[in-house]
């Protein structure tokens, strides 16, 4: 596809489609953050307290990170700064960054009051980030033409390529 099809297809993209678009990235980013923390812990390595703000933190830095990669973009693209009600909206945008950090703290505070086995609890948030991973996979794809077969077949591409980032974590 050339650079012209692709302005083109571009310019026919409906905005709520674009918006979802840039949610799924927003959710993205957290996920990867919370399963990149997670491969180096070891079971009983920090508190339960620790580990979930650490979570949020996690959550934090790619929320910022996620912000600042869009302003850049989109400033790139316009050819100046963007002014601040758009810098606004952009990091509104982004706490979706925050969901899956969230959920993983959510996780581990039930976890605690449950006293679960950290094994069990780094198995439960590496399953559930894998999960995740194939959720926004297939939306990112669904959301561009609601065709199922490409959407299914990026869900599982994505999935492979998480599962070979986790395998990783046995090489450490």
């Amino acid at each position: 596809m050339d650079a012209a099809s692709v302005e083109k297809a571009i310019e026919h993209w409906s905005k709520p489609r674009q918006a979802v678009a840039q949610r799924i990235s927003a959710t993205l980013y957290g996920i990867v953050g919370i399963m990149t923390a997670e491969l180096p812990l070891q079971p009983g390595e920090f508190g339960y307290a620790e580990t979930a703000l650490g979570a949020m933190l996690v959550g934090f830095a790619m929320y910022v990170a996620h912000v600042f990669v869009i302003l850049v973009k989109v400033e790139s693209e316009i050819g100046s700064h963007l002014p601040l009600r758009g810098a606004r909206g952009i990091a509104f945008d982004s706490l979706l960054v925050l969901a899956f950090p969230g959920v993983t703290t959510l996780l581990i505070v039930v976890a605690a009051r449950m006293s679960a086995r950290w094994t069990v609890l780094l198995d439960v948030v590496l399953y559930l980030g894998m999960a995740a991973v194939f959720g926004t996979g297939f939306f990112s794809s669904y959301v561009l033409d609601r065709a199922m077969g490409p959407a299914f077949r990026r869900a599982l591409l994505w999935l492979l390529l998480a599962i070979a980032f986790v395998a990783a974590k046995s090489l450490v």
